[in-house]
């Protein structure tokens, strides 16, 4: 897990935002939740969040593409965390710093055979010449992330780019503050992947850690429908099924296509529903709010989060 920001930006978060108090958003779904959170954050003063509370996207490293269940993503956001704070780190999570570099420097861009390529030939040093599997702890992360860079050297046009590769180990960390920031674990309740049992690990886990837990059940889309005054007119039960329509499409999907023609999980106009963001916190008090009960009922307490982050203190 990594925050979502470039080598740079996290400089100047290290540096000047010392005293804003940290959202650190971490999503189940990779595209429909990071629009919506984006544009959320592109509109803070207009939707009136608390100008102390900055927003950071939390997300996937490249071994953690294409992870949907959410307590294996807590997990390993848990993981990642500790490894921080005590300072030992996995070589898994070294080579994601390391792959996570090259993206931003523009290396990899978005070249799907390049990036498995690379990360087969990092763990192959890591394996064969560092004689180290990917879940061991790195003695010396620094000392270990430069034989890596060693290695990789041979390749005349990644000469350039090593010179800066110090900055991985400085600003790989998440620059989360315990007891003063706040880790948001943003999921669908979606019952054919998250068990009952997973629901209540993960709520346990969040209580125990002061993680905060929204849940949108059945899905994301209907927190989006909640925009909308109609959403009240929908069928209750059949959201709550959310049975499939079309081989590629859900009822809640399909009823926000009826509001928004052009809505795709990947694109859609986000903006546009923040700025209708206090309709979705109106409404969604008509359905299940509470994190116990939405396990079971159709609902969301994903406005409670954005009344928190207006007030700078929890909805009581």
């Amino acid at each position: 897990m990594r925050e979502k920001k470039s080598f740079a930006e996290r400089a100047k978060v290290l540096t000047s935002d010392e005293g804003k108090k940290k959202y650190y958003l971490v999503y189940e779904g990779e595209r429909t939740e990071s629009l919506y959170f984006d544009a959320v954050n592109e509109l803070k003063e207009e939707i009136r969040i608390n100008p102390l509370i900055e927003l950071i996207p939390i997300v996937r490293s490249y071994s953690e593409e294409g992870w949907s269940n959410p307590r294996k993503i807590l997990e390993r956001i848990v993981q990642n965390i500790e490894e921080f704070q005590s300072g030992n780190i996995s070589y898994e999570t070294l080579l994601n710093w390391i792959m996570e570099y090259f993206q931003d420097q523009g290396y990899m861009a978005n070249n799907r055979p390049l990036k498995k390529s690379m990360w087969n030939t990092l763990i192959w040093i890591c394996q064969e010449q560092l004689g180290v599997t990917l879940d061991k702890i790195s003695g010396d992360p620094e000392g270990d992330c430069a034989k890596i860079v060693s290695s990789l050297k041979k390749e005349t046009e990644l000469e350039n780019l090593m010179k800066d590769m110090t900055k991985i180990i400085k600003y790989g960390k998440i620059t989360f503050v315990e007891g003063f920031d706040k880790i948001c674990f943003i999921v669908d309740r979606d019952k054919e992947s998250f068990t009952a049992s997973q629901y209540e690990y993960v709520l346990e886990q969040c209580r125990k850690r002061g993680f905060g837990f929204y849940v949108t059940n059945p899905c994301f889309e209907f927190w989006l429908l909640l925009h909308f005054n109609d959403v009240v007119e929908i069928n209750k039960e059949k959201l709550l099924e959310n049975p499939k329509v079309t081989a590629k499409q859900r009822y809640s999907e399909r009823e926000l296509r009826k509001r928004i023609p052009a809505y795709r999980k990947s694109k859609y106009d986000a903006k546009l529903l923040v700025k209708n963001i206090d309709s979705a916190i109106h409404n969604e008090a008509k359905f299940c709010e509470d994190i116990v009960q939405l396990k079971e009922d159709a609902g969301s307490n994903i406005g409670l989060l954005i009344c928190e982050m207006r007030t700078g203190s929890p909805e009581k």
